[in-house]
């Protein structure tokens, strides 16, 4: 399962031996992650308000958020 088997040169010689060794990245938490759960009523980050109360524009080259005044 050493992916660096069987393939030519140096430095796949030196990985194929580091591999046995420290073998696959280490990804994760280490642990299931529960699905992401979107707040029901999300706030703003930069005022604090209700989401739905903000006008996001999204029609020239930058998304823009504008708060309620």
């Amino acid at each position: 399962m050493n992916p660096f088997d069987g393939k030519p040169g140096f430095i796949n010689k030196l990985n194929r031996i580091v591999f046995t060794f420290t073998g696959p990245a280490q990804v994760g938490i280490g642990r299931p992650e529960e699905a992401y759960v979107p707040p029901a009523d999300p706030r703003c980050p930069l005022c604090g308000k209700s989401m739905n109360l903000h006008e996001i524009d999204r029609s020239g080259e930058r998304t823009q958020l504008h708060c309620p005044a």
